[in-house]
């Protein structure tokens, strides 16, 4: 008998036992079906394993894991009986699965996959190199968050809130990336502008100079790639997905970069995206464990770095009263520049 509480179980495992009378699943139990017993007997003889292990390949390699080995050598008289008995009950509960009840489920754990992983500390498929309590910015409620933004040594804390309104207000006030003035577009860039005086906040992209010269050439793709992201609402995978295929349109040749595309993402949405170039990258890194960041492309972005602090309490908080405290609020993953920058 095998529980699926918390989608654990890998569907693969139901549909090998599609039918089965011997391998029963115990699919929607009052409470947590967390039993581990295994009982062997061969005649007068038996022995019984009790414990916290599953019977799974990390149970038996990497878990931590403790169980009792009991025989019918130990003197306990009845006890197989009574996990018979036991084990008959959990039997009555349990029951054979059909295929739909296999394809219901994987549908089920498909849409749980990434939370399973992300409770686990999996992100992007590798174990971070540190546990998320570690993390001492990603564990930050919102009062620490907030005043850690405000302590930007480098920036301005005023400067910064009116530089994410401003770029704000030019997206309202327009549909698309490139009906706005060129000026304006290279300034939310991050190329010298003009329109911002601190173009270069949030990350500076002045030496990526195949993105100056497509950006200055009013290139379509980069308009078509922000049309991509929503103003409002959740940002998902998919959104991003689709920003990143039409963003890399502009570099048929190469040459594109993930400081560039998420300059570009952060500036649109700095509730979601937080630019990561040279200047903020090792610090970012430090802090949420992440292995390898010279190589962090984007793939790795979204999942290693937006899904992360997508599951730190200063980003779930609550949209805060005070319009000071709202205007960061609203651009907090963007904000995360003002404490990870070096100069």
């Amino acid at each position: 008998m095998i529980g699926t509480h918390f989608y654990q179980t890998d569907p693969d495992v139901l549909d090998h036992f599609v039918g089965s009378e011997k391998i029963k699943f115990i699919l929607q139990p009052a409470g947590v079906f967390h039993p581990k017993v295994y009982l062997f007997w061969d005649g007068p003889a038996w022995e019984v394993i009790i414990g916290s292990a599953n019977l799974t390949a990390g149970a038996l390699s990497v878990n931590s894991e403790l169980s009792t080995l009991i025989s019918y050598q130990d003197g306990t008289l009845g006890l197989k009986d009574e996990l018979v008995d036991v084990i008959n009950g959990y039997l009555a509960a349990a029951r054979s699965i059909n295929q739909d009840d296999a394809d219901s489920y994987r549908r089920l754990w498909n849409l749980k996959k990434s939370d399973l992983k992300r409770i686990s500390g999996l992100y992007g498929g590798e174990i971070s190199k540190k546990l998320a309590i570690d993390s001492p910015v990603m564990s930050m409620d919102w009062p620490a968050f907030l005043y850690r933004v405000k302590q930007d040594k480098a920036h301005g804390f005023d400067e910064r809130i009116g530089m994410l309104k401003a770029v704000k207000a030019r997206f309202d006030e327009h549909a698309h990336f490139n009906d706005m003035e060129l000026d304006d577009r290279l300034g939310i860039a991050g190329l010298r502008s003009q329109a911002f005086p601190h173009w270069g906040w949030f990350g500076s992209m002045i030496g990526a100079g195949k993105f100056y010269k497509r950006m200055n050439e009013g290139h379509p793709a980069f308009s078509v790639a922000l049309d991509q992201i929503p103003l409002q609402g959740l940002v998902t995978k998919a959104h991003f997905d689709r920003f990143i295929a039409e963003y890399l349109k502009a570099f048929p040749d190469g040459r594109d970069g993930l400081a560039t595309a998420t300059r570009l993402l952060a500036m649109k949405r700095p509730d979601t995206f937080v630019c990561v170039d040279s200047a903020n990258r090792k610090l970012l890194s430090e802090d949420m464990g992440i292995k390898s960041p010279a190589t962090l492309g984007y793939q790795r972005y979204w999942e290693e770095v937006i899904l992360r602090l997508m599951d730190s309490p200063w980003w779930q908080s609550h949209e805060p009263d005070k319009p000071k405290d709202r205007a960061v609020w609203q651009g907090r993953a963007a904000m995360l520049d003002a404490i990870f920058y070096e100069h």
